[in-house]
């Protein structure tokens, strides 16, 4: 079972420096990504085994800020529960559930670590969660801790003592595996049209127009927006939106000194206020703020990381 290390890119520090990968291993944290295996793969990204101890952590941030990124998540936690907020570390926090799965976000989302972090996380393609769970999806858009012992009862309870108790992190991978496989559900009528829409809009950056879609699906986009507020919980042009914005924090990591201006453009906008107020919206800080100012904040979005230093 292939596994993969986890590359963290620190940002908001001078050009020349920029890119400085770290494997996120070493006596007090460790993560690695295992692929999803042939069964799961159509609805899967991959899995992240997180375990982080924060009592030794000590330099390491310990409030992340969570930039929506166009896909749920679900997390089965065998160790401490973290917590977390809509509104900034400064507000009053709530305690997550053992397992529970963060919903589409349109918005960033807070979390706070601390004692001793051990978690399995499961990436989902932005349409994958709907053929586990057949609900309307946009219900639970930013929705930041569904409870899944409450969808799935007792076998959820099970499965964490399972993790809890497993010699080694493989084993830990094959039996979430088999729980999900066990609940995986035939493909949805017409989800070959979400699928093919949403390669669309990430081979395009966000930069193609539901009017093409229309033409070369052979449905009216008020289908196609249907589709996927049931199935991706949000509608096509905000899905567009957060890939283009995700692009840009992307050129923002390669390179700081690219001007806003340029950037806008490049991410489709006809101008610069545009893209700043949709960046901010999704991210929780202008851009132009973004490499300006140090934060005690990672910011996390697709698994990895864009930190400011403090």
């Amino acid at each position: 079972m292939p596994a993969y290390d986890v590359e963290f890119i620190q940002a908001g520090i001078p050009n020349e420096h920029l890119y400085l990968p770290s494997i996120f291993t070493c006596s007090y944290m460790n993560a690695a990504i295992y692929e999803p295996g042939p069964h799961l793969s159509r609805c899967i990204d991959n899995f992240m085994l997180v375990d982080i101890n924060w009592k030794e952590a000590t330099q390491e941030h310990s409030v992340w800020r969570l930039i929506p990124f166009g896909q749920v998540s679900m997390l089965f936690l065998f160790g401490d529960a973290h917590q977390y907020n809509l509104e900034g570390p400064q507000y009053e926090m709530r305690q997550t559930r053992r397992a529970f799965m963060v919903g589409q976000l349109t918005r960033p989302i807070w979390l706070k670590f601390s004692g001793h972090t051990r978690l399995i996380k499961i990436q989902f393609k932005s349409a994958g969660v709907h053929q586990l769970l057949p609900f309307n999806m946009q219900e639970f858009t930013n929705e930041p801790s569904l409870d899944l012992e409450a969808v799935w009862g007792a076998p959820v309870n099970l499965l964490l003592e399972k993790l809890h108790h497993a010699q080694t992190d493989e084993q830990r991978i094959a039996d979430m595996k088999h729980f999900l496989e066990e609940r995986i559900l035939p493909p949805s009528e017409m989800i070959d049209y979400v699928d093919f829409t949403i390669s669309q809009l990430k081979l395009n950056r966000g930069n193609i127009s539901i009017q093409t879609m229309e033409k070369r699906l052979g449905i009216s986009g008020r289908h196609l927006e249907r589709l996927f507020r049931t199935r991706v919980g949000l509608s096509p042009k905000e899905l567009s939106r957060i890939i283009r914005l995700n692009y840009a924090l992307q050129e923002l990591k390669a390179d700081a000194g690219t001007s806003l201006f340029s950037l806008s453009h490049a991410t489709g906008y006809y101008d610069q206020a545009h893209f700043s107020r949709d960046f901010k919206s999704i991210a929780g800080v202008a851009p132009s703020r973004l490499l300006s100012e140090t934060s005690s904040e990672l910011f996390v979005t697709h698994g990895k990381c864009f930190v400011q230093s403090s």
